[in-house]
């Protein structure tokens, strides 16, 4: 049963069992008062599940509120992931906070459905809705923080997922004691603690079903490594990485001072989302990659060595160049910067004029016109040539660049591949597939914007010409630049 005191027992009279969880309790506010996390008679909203950790928090909390008069307030979301388990979950904890007269607040959310459409795992969407909901709810009682049941053994199941994918230092730190308005009190315990804990004060919980399950990476480290490690290598594992974490987060703080947080200096990328390379270049590698570690994070990307390292290397790549990040974003070398953009996918297109005329599409117009022969046959504008009439086949194709493309750019005698010219010009992929080739019959006649075909210039034979004129909507436009 959740328990109330209304001053600090006697621990001299008290049973084993109530010293037990006082010294819990303790253990935790001074662990609380150490990290700042949260300060007497402040208002601080629980994320409550309903499984044994956060209920464990709950029961933490109330007994701050009636010893350090913390203002509780409870937050459920239910993400629908398991059905009736899931709605039972939600019941439970509505019905808790209702017998000990808790402000409770729930949200339900369609958590599949979203990350289908933002094409992110489960967990992720997940996790983001949380916190989305969580940070929601905070602002709109004017709440002090957003405590949550993260125990040492998840930051410890954090710190070696991290090491197994290659997230470097900063990924050893594990899980943060404080991150905007989140805290988390419990790192400071073991899931031993909470259990016994939750057994001597008879606490009742719910068991989510797929924790049972080796399908999750947590899981499997939970039920088979960890076990194993402390078993073989060191029964103290989870001690000796909460110990490691310290040290880490401390050398992570360290480095992150070293850093600049001028937004009118070149290197602090916090309020850009690229890192401009001439002062970039001077400093030591290790703080390079502190800096592209922070800016991928800014943007949620997860901050991988080998990411970090793929970005850092575009620093020696020539303008144009760029690699992928994960489905939402790419990494984009410019003339004097590494830019961090959203992925854009552009699909294929292909439209044909039979007749001379304008061809509207959502990102560009196209125009081909019957025209006397200009006084000056060379335009100073990119988006307008003139072909000679003679040389012109109808129909007319507009497409997309298409593998094995070649044509004979203006002033050359021989044929170029289109792959070659592009990488000339230093073009990203997506600029690759954006730009129109404008066909005579089945011959390039001009790479729009960029270079017409030789075959296809005025000369002094010239009779009649074709106006060609091109017009993008303002965001192709930035593309072709």
């Amino acid at each position: 049963m959740l328990y109330f005191f209304r001053k600090l027992p006697n621990t001299k009279t008290m049973k084993r069992t109530e010293r037990d969880w006082l010294t819990f309790c303790q253990k935790v506010w001074q662990f609380i008062r150490k990290h700042q996390l949260f300060h007497e008679r402040q208002k601080v909203i629980a994320a409550v599940s309903g499984g044994i950790d956060s209920i464990v928090l709950l029961d933490f909390l109330l007994w701050a509120h009636s010893v350090k008069k913390i203002e509780v307030i409870v937050a459920h979301i239910n993400h629908r992931l398991r059905g009736k388990e899931s709605d039972g979950d939600e019941e439970f904890v509505r019905l808790l906070c209702k017998r000990h007269d808790i402000p409770f607040y729930s949200e339900r959310v369609p958590t599949k459905t979203i990350a289908k459409e933002t094409r992110r795992s489960v967990q992720e969407t997940a996790r983001d809705l949380r916190y989305a909901f969580f940070d929601t709810l905070k602002q709109s009682l004017s709440a002090d923080c957003v405590a949550t049941a993260h125990n040492a053994n998840d930051n410890a199941e954090t710190m070696l997922i991290n090491l197994f994918r290659g997230s470097g230092i900063d990924g050893l730190g594990g899980i943060p004691v404080k991150r905007n308005a989140v805290v988390r009190p419990f790192l400071c315990v073991t899931r031993k603690e909470i259990e016994h804990y939750a057994q001597k004060k008879k606490l009742r919980y719910r068991e989510d079903s797929s924790n049972r399950r080796d399908d999750y990476t947590r899981n499997y480290l939970r039920h088979h490594i960890i076990p194993n490690i402390e078993r073989r290598l060191n029964p103290s594992l989870i001690e000796t990485l909460t110990k490691t974490s310290d040290i880490v987060c401390l050398h992570s703080d360290f480095v992150e001072s070293l850093l600049p947080r001028n937004p009118n200096n070149s290197l602090d990328a916090s309020q850009r989302n690229e890192i401009l390379l001439e002062d970039f270049n001077r400093l030591h590698p290790y703080l390079q990659q502190m800096m592209i570690h922070r800016l991928l994070v800014q943007h949620r990307i997860e901050p991988r060595y080998d990411i970090i390292s793929t970005v850092l290397d575009l620093k020696d790549a020539q303008k144009g160049k760029s690699v992928d990040l994960d489905k939402l974003f790419v990494a984009e070398r410019t003339a004097d910067a590494i830019r961090i953009q959203p992925r854009t996918t552009v699909t294929p297109f292909c439209y044909t004029l039979t007749n001379e005329g304008t061809l509207t599409t959502e990102d560009f117009v196209f125009t081909i016109q019957k025209s006397a022969v200009p006084k000056h046959n060379i335009s100073n504008n990119p988006f307008e040539e003139y072909v000679d009439a003679a040389a012109v086949k109808f129909p007319i194709t507009v497409r997309s660049w298409k593998k094995g493309d070649v044509f004979i750019p203006l002033g050359m005698k021989g044929k170029k591949k289109l792959s070659d010219f592009f990488g000339e010009q230093k073009l990203t992929a997506q600029q690759k597939q954006s730009i129109p080739i404008i066909e005579s019959g089945k011959t390039i006649m001009w790479i729009a914007g960029k270079r017409l075909d030789d075959r296809f210039k005025l000369t002094d034979a010239t009779q009649e010409t074709y106006h060609l004129t091109i017009t993008f909507n303002d965001k192709q436009e930035s593309r072709h630049q």
